[in-house]
């Protein structure tokens, strides 16, 4: 480990661990369990410079298209902070990295908010709202799926029926055939429409998706202070923390 990454990791959990964020693993990934969704504070590297960028991000736990179900990613939010680079001077590296890691931390507290899941559908919504032909359609997805997991089976199922129609117009790119958008359409109309019939087999589906999800992260050693129980309606976000 090098001497800008032990740095970023002091910082990080000088500042961020005693708000009960933990590490992933030895990455440079900090992880707050919110049940239905993980927030993730990330330092990312760069291929040419030692430091590091801040993001920071929302992940539900619902699943996706094969692939990104394994791992944490940007549903929800983005780079707070540019690339800053280590340049030899550890006390000046530090100072900025603590700097990263409270707005890391403001910005986890922010998000937190979304386990008041009709606050989290009003951001989507928005989000929804503000990124129209720009080529993106997870937004849409993630809204669906939240009207599902809340028991609005018709919203949801005319959300859903609008990303059903984006991702049918995504599978080509010019000439170019886009595979796992043509396969993750299939295994839409295959296995999540038929159990849009009823606002409770909708929940269920969703809720099944988020048990898989945790129990595949809890599976990981990366991911053992995550919280073991089972996300639950009724019983807010069981981060076990």
């Amino acid at each position: 480990m090098g001497q800008h990454d032990k740095i970023i990791n002091m910082a990080a959990k000088k500042v961020l661990a005693p708000q009960g964020l933990f590490r992933q693993g030895t990455s440079r990934t900090w992880l707050d369990d919110n049940g239905y969704f993980i927030i993730f504070v990330v330092f990312d590297s760069s291929n040419w410079s030692k430091g590091a960028r801040l993001g920071v991000g929302i992940d539900f736990l619902w699943e996706k298209s094969e692939g990104l179900n394994d791992i944490i990613a940007y549903s929800y939010g983005g780079r707070e902070k540019e690339f800053c680079q280590y340049t030899g001077n550890d006390d000046e590296f530090q100072t900025r990295m603590e700097e990263y890691a409270e707005i890391g931390l403001r910005k986890a507290a922010e998000y937190r908010k979304f386990k008041d899941m009709e606050y989290a559908r009003k951001c989507l919504e928005r989000n929804v709202s503000e990124t129209p032909g720009k080529g993106r359609f997870w937004e849409v997805y993630d809204l669906a799926m939240l009207c599902f997991l809340t028991g609005d089976l018709e919203n949801g199922a005319d959300v859903f029926e609008q990303y059903l129609e984006i991702l049918k117009g995504s599978f080509y790119a010019g000439d170019v055939h886009i595979e796992w958008h043509e396969k993750f359409y299939e295994y839409c109309i295959q296995h999540i429409k038929p159990c849009l019939t009823s606002k409770e087999t909708a929940q269920k589906m969703v809720l099944d998706m988020i048990k898989r999800r945790r129990d595949f992260f809890n599976s990981k050693t990366s991911f053992k202070k995550m919280g073991k129980e089972t996300f639950a309606l009724g019983n807010g976000a069981d981060s076990g923390q």
